[in-house]
């Protein structure tokens, strides 16, 4: 994770859970918990989550870290959203969203 207008860069190993999948119009919002892993978090993340946002036909477009359930100060390292990307994939998350209404 990297943090906005700051040198200050986490790459951690993400363990994703409890995921919820809800289609919004043209869009796939997916959120996740994060378990912490291995490497060390930002202090400051004190209940991390992720909301990736995916384009209809499931194709994650924007990856946001989130803190209690809000938009954070950080933002996911490629190697991070290539993470997420295979849980999202593996899980076959985007097929709970159910056809495009």
């Amino acid at each position: 994770m990297i943090k906005f207008d700051a040198e200050l860069m986490f790459e951690a190993e993400l363990r994703p859970y409890r995921p919820i999948v809800e289609r919004r119009g043209a869009y796939i919002d997916i959120l996740l918990k994060l378990e912490r892993g291995g490497a060390e978090w930002p202090a400051e993340l004190a209940d991390p989550g992720a909301l990736i946002i995916c384009d209809s036909a499931g194709e994650p477009i924007q990856y946001v870290v989130l803190d209690e359930g809000c938009d954070s100060e950080y933002k996911f390292t490629e190697n991070e959203k290539e993470q997420l990307r295979r849980y999202i994939e593996t899980e076959r998350l985007v097929e709970r969203a159910g056809p495009p209404g």
